[in-house]
């Protein structure tokens, strides 16, 4: 028998927004492209019954408090706005699964009619009972010192400091070249005693960058590793420099504020197979 279209469809409904929610980042997905379009068809199937809503707010005397939100209410207000003016923009997400529960780190800029209003950080806790739900939200809020809205996904954020890193060793610029270092970052030199802390390091280089005379090194090849549910992620590059063609690896770290910085690099020289007998009688011949 041939059911009718209208009951066939009514009937593959809920198979089909279970698919949509297949993973904790396409429930999150499809709750904010619902902001965003002012329509909350299908969200309510985003929360578990009895979900709940806080909020964590600290005001300027440094007084915590926290507000116990409705997600009915919430959904009512995305009804009232107009297509467009709310847009909650998550810098990134940062995922930890175990089993059918799942944990969402979202840093976040509430943009309204096109100006930033607030931001903060997301935390979702998700259950998946045949589709991933939002059993919980608590986020936090601040109108002050909030990020400028930016685009650049990791891998060229990622990129990017990196190039700048090696430029500021070539401008002799000592404050932005550690300032791309976590405080306790390793740098790995050639030498087999340059295992160095980020003070240790800086206090090596002092005198080079103080003569304005620091490496330039500039990478011609890199291979960015970045899994988007961590904040660590890792490097490798070709560099051209004074002592030919060398090597560094580096992990990177990212900040609450959506900024990456360098927490470990090491630096090695590379030589071609064809060269290795000629480099170790060298290397032997010095000890």
């Amino acid at each position: 028998m041939r059911l009718p279209h209208l009951l066939l469809a009514l009937l593959l409904l809920p198979i089909l927004s279970l698919k949509a929610q297949d993973t904790p980042q396409a429930t999150l997905q499809r709750l904010f492209d619902g902001m965003r379009r002012a329509d909350t068809s299908g969200m309510g199937e985003l929360f578990l019954p009895g979900a709940s809503l806080h909020s964590v707010t600290t005001d300027a005397a440094g007084a915590t408090t926290l507000q116990i939100g409705d997600i009915g209410r919430w959904m009512s207000g995305i009804v009232n706005a107009q297509p467009g003016a709310l847009d909650e923009q998550l810098h990134f997400t940062s995922l930890r699964t175990d089993g059918a529960l799942a944990t969402a780190w979202t840093p976040y800029t509430f943009v309204l009619n096109g100006e930033v209003h607030h931001c903060g950080t997301n935390a979702f806790q998700l259950i998946n009972d045949g589709g991933w739900r939002i059993l919980n939200i608590v986020d936090t809020r601040r109108a002050e010192g909030c990020a400028p809205v930016d685009s650049l996904a990791a891998v060229a954020r990622i990129e990017q400091l990196a190039d700048d890193w090696h430029r500021a060793a070539a401008r002799a610029d000592s404050a932005a070249y550690f300032g791309r270092m976590t405080a306790d970052a390793i740098y790995i030199g050639t030498d087999p005693g340059e295992h160095w802390t980020r003070e240790e390091f800086a206090a090596f280089a002092a005198p080079y960058f103080a003569a304005g005379k620091a490496w330039d090194f500039t990478a011609t090849e890199r291979h960015v590793f970045y899994d988007e549910d961590n904040n660590l992620a890792y490097f490798d590059e070709l560099l051209d420099t004074w002592m030919g063609t060398c090597r560094g690896t580096g992990i990177v770290r990212r900040t609450g504020n959506n900024e990456w910085k360098i927490a470990h690099y090491t630096l090695s020289l590379t030589v071609p197979n064809d060269q290795m007998d000629a480099v170790i009688s060298v290397i032997r011949g010095q000890k």
